[in-house]
């Protein structure tokens, strides 16, 4: 299915975002000079600075020593960005909690708490699990998503939301494919 831009919005690049900023009369006139000086229009400037700021800027300088390394977003776009909504949450959850909203954060913490949305092992009768990437289950997440907002907002109570049960604790191998097409 084909995505469309809405009539008479003109025409739109599905490549970027418009941002709209304000600058002092100075520092516009100051970027509007180091855009000439490089033949690049305001615009691509910014985008050029921004892009390069961010491979250098720190996304978790506050934290403390212990809880984990600084990392620049650069280091992280990998891993920070994806198309879904929810795997940019999931991954912002665990790579830098300190950045969420608090919309996220009520997001997170329907997730955080549900075990059915990590890998984890039954002990005496209860799921027991880590909170990290590697035991996510991101399908779930994107399964349950409109679910989880719903509940975040108000929408609907937490019972619509899956809870893990011996069956659903233990993943289901991948099948792989046979080789051969059956005719």
């Amino acid at each position: 299915m084909a995505i469309k831009a809405p009539k008479g919005s003109g025409s739109k690049l599905g490549r970027t975002e418009t941002v709209s900023i304000r600058l002092d009369p100075r520092l516009n006139y100051l970027c509007e000079l180091a855009a000439r000086s490089q033949r690049r229009t305001k615009s691509s400037f910014i985008e050029s600075m921004l892009a390069e700021q961010i491979q250098t800027l720190v996304i978790n300088k506050w934290r403390e020593a212990g809880y984990g390394e600084h990392t620049t977003f650069g280091e992280a776009a990998e891993t920070l960005w994806h198309v879904r909504e929810s795997q940019r949450l999931v991954s912002l959850a665990l790579i830098a909690p300190e950045l969420m909203t608090f919309e996220e954060q009520h997001v997170w913490a329907l997730i955080e708490e549900n075990g059915y949305f990590w890998l984890g092992r039954w002990e005496k009768d209860r799921w027991q699990y880590n909170v990290n990437l590697s035991s996510i289950i991101r399908d779930r997440v994107d399964e349950h998503w409109d679910s989880l907002l719903a509940v975040a907002l108000g929408e609907k109570s937490g019972e619509v939301l899956p809870k893990v049960t011996e069956k659903s604790g233990k993943l289901e191998p991948k099948q792989e494919l046979d080789d051969e097409i059956p005719f």
